[in-house]
């Protein structure tokens, strides 16, 4: 009997044998969500940079609010001042044999200027906003060499010695207590506010609208316009002069002014000695010429100026209108209180890349070091604590010191930074390893702001360190096989 052998019935339950593809297995799957994973990291640091631009905006913002405030502030008490004189003007007529008369001003300057000033400095405050103001003392003498008339070019027979005048620029009138009396020689003049822009052009910002500038880069333009809202005030006097004053003549003369943000003087002298002394915790020089000596110590300041008539561009006397020659020679001490927390802030929010980075990246090698998980929206939520951290920095700094704010807006961050990681990933070693490598970039950065010449420098040479660290790292990923998602 034969046996025959039947194959079995035909099961339809069975499942059918998946197709295979060849082009994707288990070991590079690993490697596929690990680069989803990175392409996500890049386009979530590109889209955090928007509130980023948001906080630099808001930063901007308030500092144009507190440099308006400050203006304000100043205003009112009154403006930025310059003292510009003694300088004497005597008009002439050349009489013209076929064609019409010739008419004019001849100016004189001193031969010799002293001048010293004592600065007694206070704060105005409006809300958060600060304003430094000052009174002065100012006293001026020195001596005017008649004979310096011929260098002019006009004949001394055309000079209107019975008309001539005495001029003392100003920078704000509104700010002059108590002006004494000129002593000319053996005469005595009181003199007179008014506005001559021919004699004197007053100094001023040469950007209004910014008063941020480094003080050790402080600008001043004339402003010789019609305009008068211009601060061009100067004092005047009729003054006695005679063709037969051929020597030298003294004088002397003291003011009482307040002002605000800057004291400046114009060494209009032959030979000018200039001595400003006072009371300012952050006083800075500027202007044509730093000063020859100067001290700045527990909160008091002197410094002095020693010019002579071949340091400017202009003569001892001339006819016409040279007064932009003049006001560009001045020597400035600038009292503006040092407001650097706003360009502070700014740098920092600068750096914000490269913390994002770096912490996303420290992030995602925990995330492969635990084989945890984490979701792309918590990805997101450390991003977005991280951005506040420039809006607390921003706050605080407006309030106290902007060391303590730094530290404050970091504890705050880096704290719950890395209570979310604990949450998250379940490891108390992974969540304080990654909160020690968030304070040592903030630290890091924080080491950049308060540099300046190293800061390029030192910047570059810590990524690069941190980029061999990262490098280094990326080796124990092996391939993307101890990833999980």
């Amino acid at each position: 009997m034969e046996n025959h052998s039947y194959p079995p019935p035909f099961n339809d339950s069975v499942p059918p044998i998946p197709e295979t593809n060849l082009n994707e297995t288990d070991d590079n799957r690993p490697t596929k969500s690990l680069s989803l994973k990175i392409l996500f990291i890049a386009i979530l640091t590109l889209v955090l940079l928007i509130p980023d631009a948001i906080i630099y905006s808001l930063t901007s913002d308030r500092q144009e609010t507190q440099q308006s405030t400050t203006r304000e502030i100043s205003q009112s008490w009154s403006g930025p001042q310059s003292i510009s004189g003694p300088i004497i003007s005597i008009p002439y007529i050349i009489t013209g044999t076929k064609s019409k008369d010739t008419t004019g001003v001849v100016r004189l300057l001193p031969a010799t200027l002293k001048v010293n000033g004592d600065v007694k400095s206070q704060k105005l405050s409006r809300s958060i906003y600060e304003s430094v103001v000052y009174n002065t003392d100012i006293t001026i003498d020195g001596t005017f060499d008649m004979r310096k008339l011929r260098g002019s070019g006009i004949p001394t027979g055309a000079l209107q010695f019975d008309k001539a005048y005495v001029t003392v620029g100003i920078g704000d009138l509104k700010g002059v207590e108590q002006a004494g009396l000129l002593t000319l020689g053996d005469k005595r003049y009181e003199l007179n506010g008014t506005s001559n822009n021919d004699v004197y052009v007053n100094l001023q910002p040469k950007n209004n609208s910014d008063y941020t500038v480094v003080t050790s880069k402080y600008e001043y333009e004339p402003m010789i316009d019609d305009d008068d809202t211009l601060n061009d005030g100067c004092m005047q006097a009729p003054i006695t002069l005679s063709a037969a004053d051929s020597t030298s003549v003294p004088y002397s003369i003291t003011f009482k002014l307040k002002g605000s943000e800057s004291l400046g003087v114009t060494p209009i002298g032959g030979e000018s000695d200039i001595t400003i002394t006072g009371e300012c915790a952050s006083p800075s020089f500027g202007g044509m010429f730093i000063p020859s000596t100067r001290t700045v110590k527990d909160g008091t300041f002197t410094a002095n100026w020693l010019l002579n008539s071949n340091n400017r561009q202009y003569p001892q006397s001339f006819s016409g209108n040279k007064a932009y020659g003049i006001a560009r020679s001045a020597v400035v001490v600038n009292m503006l209180v040092p407001v650097d927390r706003y360009q502070k802030v700014e740098r920092s929010i600068k750096y914000a890349v490269i913390v994002i980075l770096l912490t996303f990246i420290a992030v995602l090698f925990a995330e492969i070091m635990t084989k945890h998980p984490i979701h792309m929206f918590q990805y997101l939520l450390i991003g977005l604590a991280l951005i506040l951290f420039y809006s607390l920095l921003l706050s605080l700094s407006e309030h106290i010191s902007f060391g303590l704010s730094y530290l404050i807006a970091s504890v705050m961050t880096i704290g719950l930074v890395g209570m979310y990681m604990l949450g998250v990933i379940h490891s108390r070693r992974i969540a304080i390893m990654l909160s020690a490598l968030l304070a040592v970039i903030y630290l890091f950065i924080y080491v950049l702001l308060c540099l300046e010449t190293f800061a390029l420098l030192t910047g570059s040479i810590g990524l690069f360190i941190a980029l061999a660290a990262i490098m280094y790292a990326s080796l124990k990923i092996n391939n993307g096989k101890t990833f999980t998602v």
